[in-house]
């Protein structure tokens, strides 16, 4: 398996804007002019052992599989990985600075990007209903997230990862100001944990690994709903929708691709493998992720009702515990789902995922 290059996310290439001619129409001076050279896409680094990658899901897929150099060799168009360490929170600075075009992000941190104002669109679904896990030092007494109470908890702020968290305080009678709340990087948290500097730490299904060194893993998510689950899509600026709209549906295109592999039963071992491949992580962390899930909803690419009403809840959720300022936006508006709808089209996918109504029932369920 090839692997992917990385590339600073400082390089900004455009194709310079070509002349109009006395015989080309305006609008193709205009479009000539906004057609992009690169694609520069973003992402958290959810990889180890010096292997930058999306984690697990539909982008990591595209990615390890190279489908989008292969898509765009031929145009002479290149496509740039970056990753970051400091995820949802460093990917918006990037994002800010006009570094990226298009990028995957969990839930919350989508949502607090665009109600800051950060101008994106939401193009496609890389994943849904993600569970969370709490990692305890070795030896602790922990046994409930009522027994946080008073605790060093770690949480990587402005991540998908807070608002579960905060949920199953509030479910518990707690707030995050009834924990020693401490703001930490993954890589730095599992250290801490293992180390027993901290009594615990809450993230994803990576921390599985801490298991051989003594960590206990709680996984308190799991069937207890959309409230604590995260979902996860891939957004694209504004700027570059408007000005590349073919490009976004090609790259759409090839993530549907990925979506419709990952959610066949018959490939769920080697999905398992190309993800441990691809981010370096244990296979025992997207075994465990994934145990049990109906992997056609998993990784349906849709921007359906449920889809979209789940947003509208994480946004609420996020004023009510404080964790977005202002008043919101407004989320339906935010979302573009042509771009899926085409793809599903093109690639004759119709009969593959079921949408889901505001409920997040599939429709024409019993």
């Amino acid at each position: 398996m090839n692997k992917t290059p990385v590339s600073s996310v400082q390089r900004r290439h455009f194709v310079a804007g070509l002349a109009a001619t006395s015989l080309a129409a305006p609008w193709l001076a205009r479009a000539q002019s906004h057609a992009a050279r690169v694609v520069r896409i973003g992402s958290p680094d959810l990889g180890t052992a010096g292997k930058p990658s999306p984690g697990g899901g539909s982008l990591a897929i595209v990615q390890a599989n190279r489908w989008l150099e292969e898509e765009f060799a031929k145009d002479g168009i290149e496509v740039q990985w970056n990753f970051f360490r400091g995820a949802g929170p460093a990917v918006a600075e990037a994002l800010a600075a006009r570094q990226l075009d298009i990028v995957s992000l969990g839930d919350l941190a989508s949502v607090i990007h665009k109600a800051r104002g950060l101008p994106t669109r939401f193009i496609a679904a890389t994943g849904r209903g993600t569970g969370s896990y709490l990692a305890t030092a070795p030896g602790s007494t922990i046994r409930s997230v009522a027994d946080l109470k008073g605790r060093k908890v770690s949480v990587l702020k402005g991540t998908a990862y807070q608002r579960p968290f905060d949920n199953l305080l509030a479910a518990a009678g707690l707030s995050e100001k009834d924990v020693r709340l401490i703001n930490m990087d993954w890589p730095s948290s599992k250290a801490a944990v293992v180390a027993g500097q901290i009594d615990a730490t809450f993230g994803g299904a990576d921390l599985f690994i801490l298991r051989e060194k003594g960590v206990n893993i709680l996984p308190l998510t799991r069937g207890k709903g959309a409230a604590f689950t995260i979902n996860s899509g891939l957004l694209a600026t504004e700027d570059f929708v408007a000005g590349n709209a073919p490009l976004v549906q090609r790259v759409v295109g090839q993530l549907v691709r990925a979506a419709a592999w990952a959610s066949q039963e018959a490939n769920r071992e080697a999905l398992i493998k190309l993800y441990v491949a691809n981010s370096g992580n244990p296979e025992t962390s997207f075994r465990e992720e994934l145990a049990g899930e109906n992997l056609a909803v998993r990784y349906s690419p849709l921007l359906d009702d449920g889809f979209i009403a789940n947003y509208q809840t994480v946004l609420d959720d996020g004023l009510r515990l404080g964790l977005i300022r202002g008043e919101g936006f407004d989320v339906k508006r935010w979302f573009q789902p042509q771009f899926v709808q085409q793809a599903v089209k093109d690639l004759k996918l119709a009969n593959t995922w079921r949408e889901t109504d505001a409920t997040g029932k599939a429709k024409g369920a019993a």
